[in-house]
């Protein structure tokens, strides 16, 4: 039984230290933290709108939720193959993207964007 135990342990560890190298590799590449997209999306409002997994109040049934957007081909219909960069001119100026979004521009500062970019990229 304790071999199961310390098996189960060991697991847990990697587990949490291929997630922990997988985040920290993600917010190098997008140049952003993903623990300050918490308060980004947060004080600009973003789960009024989405269901934003991790982000307290985040229930929002307007937009689309948010659970795994990285993995997606396209977000916002057809118009925007996800990439990071194209996530974050998204977040921020959606309406340049594609005039007749319901998403507003945000105009949020480029390190914000990349931030949020960040959040949604290592942890939905």
């Amino acid at each position: 039984m304790a071999a199961v135990g310390l098996g189960l342990a060991v697991w847990f560890v990697q587990a949490n230290h291929r997630e922990s190298l997988r985040e920290t590799t993600i917010m190098q590449a997008v140049g952003g933290d993903a623990e300050r997209g918490i308060p980004a999306m947060i004080r600009n409002g973003c789960g009024g709108c989405h269901e934003i997994p991790g982000v307290p109040g985040a229930q929002g049934t307007v937009g689309p939720s948010l659970r795994g957007v990285a993995q997606r081909t396209y977000a916002a219909g057809t118009v925007l193959r996800t990439s990071p960069d194209a996530m974050m001119r998204w977040v921020s100026r959606a309406r340049d993207v594609d005039p007749r979004t319901a998403m507003p521009n945000t105009n949020l500062s480029e390190q914000e964007a990349r931030d949020i970019t960040a959040y949604l990229y290592a942890r939905t």
